[in-house]
């Protein structure tokens, strides 16, 4: 912990430890993950603003988040929320881990680095949805320039040179993600400098992917954009802060509380609040405060301020699940990281793709298939993460804030998305078998050389979350939408979300990256 943090959390302990007053901020912003952190850093360069960011996790000082290597040592750790989903009928009745990051930073200190933009479709559609051209893909463009120090092959009409984010292709490319890219190339895929470049505009293809690690170290959102400014006096950061509600006076949002050593605190916000907890939490706050489907609250007892039927329908996420080989005589790369990316297949929206393929050096399996089919001692497996028709949602257990939330998936309840995912699979099986990587593959896959149904099995019994929930508090014009185009909640004042939550659907790759974008915009609309 650093001096400026020293004395920020323990003069707050005394301070607010028996009295129900609140500490007054201009800003308050919920949550220091990649949103939360971009709102933060960018709102505290103005040293007239006073910035308060609260985190429920602890910091990021620790080599398993500034090492990208040592990424998943994080899950499960105290930087994980350790969500647990309701048993999925389509999924074989598991109840699954859901991830998501706790902490400074965030997920984006937990991750495996993927800077993934969107597709310009993604976009485009995140502007028609809510009627407004300020969110379409060039404009976006502009955001990413501002943004992006970019280190790889120039592209100055898509990529910045300047900005605080860091980002590079990854490095140094070890063959085994050359072959991969070389197997997609000869099944049909056209190999581009950069995922985020031309392929951003394209349907398909393949390429290095671009990652946020700068000399071997993580630089995540946090560290790139509220970092720097840790010790101006104007700006505040608070860990292990659980917000619990927001506090409103009428319909206007006038901060929050929150727990912190035990005991219930209160801050105030004179112009704003943000939520920028996540898909899970940010839905969860909104419904403890009030703020949802009326008739859900109505049933815990909670009193309603507004009905707004959309707070934590339409969880949306890629479906993750892996083609797994035996290994062969070439020797593979370190099992931590992926070096290359896949995109192909369609949504149903021209040049949209449905699926993204990254690649491992381990047998990447959930324990249900583990049990089923057997875990090879040495193996790769080609990650498949594909867009779903069908969507979850989250809701509350009861009324009492430290509750676990009821999270439904909706994996497979549409059953097109089954057949969708035994395409994929056989998408990569193809890649496989290439040429180029026959040195690397071994006699047997998992399942593999079997029927379709098999491999449906198989995928009941492997699928899980890729990590990128979203859509919980969308984005929209109509009557189920939570937040406007200025990403304020509908009827209310004083209080935006900015996170994951407000994508209307999951993004073609990786959600970092969007949420950036989403902290830029909120922080540029707040100071507007």
């Amino acid at each position: 912990m650093d001096e400026c943090q020293q004395r920020t959390e323990a003069g707050f302990a005394a301070d607010l430890g028996g009295r129900a007053a609140e500490d007054e901020f201009d800003v308050i912003v919920c949550g220091a993950g990649s949103a939360g952190s971009t709102v933060a850093g960018m709102l505290a360069a103005d040293e007239d603003l006073r910035v308060l960011l609260l985190e429920a996790g602890p910091d990021d000082a620790d080599e398993r988040v500034s090492d990208p290597d040592r990424w998943f040592e994080n899950l499960g750790s105290e930087r994980d929320w350790g969500f647990v989903t309701e048993p999925g009928a389509q999924v074989d009745h598991r109840r699954l881990l859901y991830s998501m990051g706790k902490g400074l930073g965030g997920g984006s200190s937990i991750n495996v680095s993927v800077w993934s933009r969107g597709h310009r479709r993604d976009w485009d559609d995140f502007a028609a949805s809510c009627a407004d051209p300020r969110w379409d893909y060039r404009s976006t463009l502009d955001v990413y320039r501002e943004l992006e120090t970019w280190r790889g092959e120039p592209d100055p009409d898509r990529r910045g040179a300047a900005g605080p984010m860091h980002v590079q292709p990854a490095q140094p490319l070890h063959p085994f993600f050359s072959a991969m890219l070389a197997g997609a190339e000869s099944v049909g895929l056209d190999r581009y400098d950069s995922p985020n470049g031309e392929l951003a505009e394209r349907g398909s293809g393949c390429a290095v992917r671009d990652e946020i690690v700068e000399d071997g170290t993580r630089r995540s959102p946090y560290r790139a954009l509220v970092g720097p400014r840790r010790r101006q006096r104007n700006l505040t950061v608070l860990t292990k802060t659980l917000v619990t509600r927001v506090v409103f006076e009428g319909n206007r949002a006038v901060g929050v509380e929150a727990v912190s050593g035990g005991r219930l605190v209160r801050f105030r916000a004179v112009r704003e609040t943000v939520l920028s907890l996540g898909a899970v939490q940010t839905p969860k706050v909104l419904m403890q405060s009030g703020i949802g489907p009326a008739r859900h609250l109505e049933s815990l007892g909670i009193g309603v301020l507004a009905d707004l039927p959309g707070v934590g329908a339409n969880l949306d996420d890629h479906l993750l699940f892996g083609c797994v080989w035996e290994a062969g005589a070439q020797e593979l790369p370190p099992p931590s990281r992926a070096q290359a990316v896949c995109f192909w297949g369609t949504d149903g929206r021209a040049e949209s793709p449905k699926f993204v393929m990254y690649s491992g050096a381990s047998a990447f399996m959930s324990p249900e298939a583990e049990a089923r089919y057997g875990r090879p001692e040495s193996a790769f497996t080609l990650l498949l993460g594909m867009r779903l028709r069908s969507r979850g949602s989250v809701r509350l257990a009861d009324a009492n804030p430290a509750s676990a939330p009821v999270i439904e998936t909706g994996y497979f309840d549409e059953p097109d998305d089954l057949r969708d995912a035994v395409e994929a699979y056989r998408f990569a099986e193809q890649i496989a078998h290439t040429e180029a990587m026959r040195p690397y593959r071994g006699s047997r896959a998992i399942p593999g050389g079997v029927s379709d149904a098999e491999v449906a099995a198989y995928i009941r019994a492997a699928a899980s979350t890729f990590w990128h929930q979203c859509g919980t508090a969308r984005v929209g014009v109509d009557g189920d939408a939570v937040v406007d185009s200025e990403l304020r909640v509908r009827g209310l004042e004083g209080l935006r979300v900015a996170d994951a939550s407000v994508l209307p659907r999951v993004t073609s790759g990786n959600t970092m990256a969007p949420c950036v974008v989403i902290g830029h915009r909120a922080a540029g609309l707040i100071r507007g």
